[in-house]
């Protein structure tokens, strides 16, 4: 590439898409919820019609699994992480620092 077509800084795409702080970090755990959301349904649904079709879950089945002491257990815990994981943008600092202004864009 010719000093003449080199890229620089100006011609770089910013990937600041927000100017708020804020909205950028919603917007980045919204689309990790979402895409996490999408996954776990797809198991989910994979895992419940293999073990309907094999005649090893009902619905009375999956009631009683449900109300046991071993899911609510599991559940309280679940909700700790997930309320932690979810704030975690707001509460800790970036685990990557941005590292532009060090570079050399000219």
């Amino acid at each position: 590439m010719s000093e003449a077509n080199k890229a620089t800084g100006a011609d770089l795409i910013d990937l600041d898409f927000f100017k708020d702080d804020t909205t950028q970090r919603l917007l980045g755990v919204i689309t990790a919820l979402g895409g996490e959301v999408y996954v776990l349904k797809a198991m989910v649904n994979r895992l419940t019609v293999a073990l309907e079709n094999q005649g090893v879950v009902t619905d009375d089945i999956l009631a009683d699994a449900a109300a046991s002491e071993t899911h609510r257990a599991w559940q309280a815990r679940e909700e700790k992480v997930f309320g932690a994981e979810l704030l975690r943008p707001w509460l800790e600092p970036d685990a990557a620092l941005d590292v532009r202004g060090f570079m050399e864009m000219e």
